[in-house]
């Protein structure tokens, strides 16, 4: 497995953080024991450190969620399409940045990194409600 530190280091330089800035986010990338959910998403970007980062997918993503290509079934897709849904609306927020690792051909680590934010964890999941019931609302109305 590839190391993530270099990974981090250099999303830190890029994010404009010092070396010194946040000691506790100079962990390697985070990798959940058990596939993250929605929620487990939500929960980690209310309570991680800026600069601090998580693997929220390893795979090909794009094949992963679709209906003809993935080997997944229906409800691990429709878990995974919320899951890269809700880490796009957080990145469009400006809670985090999305980064993609290439691994080997067709196969690629999915991380998002804590930016930096002024609000406070209850701030920062009411506004992923809200923006997810505004996304799916636009959705019904197309």
């Amino acid at each position: 497995m590839l190391n993530a530190k270099p990974i981090v280091e250099t999303t830190r330089s890029h994010l404009g953080l010092g070396v010194d800035a946040g000691k506790a986010a100079l962990q390697a990338v985070y990798v959940p024991p058990e596939k993250l959910t929605e929620a487990g998403l939500c929960d980690w970007m209310a309570n991680a450190l800026v600069g601090q980062s998580i693997q929220y997918h390893e795979g090909f993503l794009i094949l992963d969620r679709s209906d003809s290509s993935s080997e997944m079934a229906a409800k691990d897709r429709g878990r995974l399409h919320a899951l890269a849904r809700r880490a796009w609306i957080a990145c469009e927020l400006g809670l985090v940045h999305l980064f993609s690792l290439k691994v080997d051909e067709g196969h690629y680590r999915y991380i998002a990194v804590r930016s930096a934010s002024t609000l406070t964890p209850p701030e920062i999941r009411n506004r992923l409600r809200k923006s997810a019931v505004n996304t799916a609302t636009q959705q019904t109305q197309h």
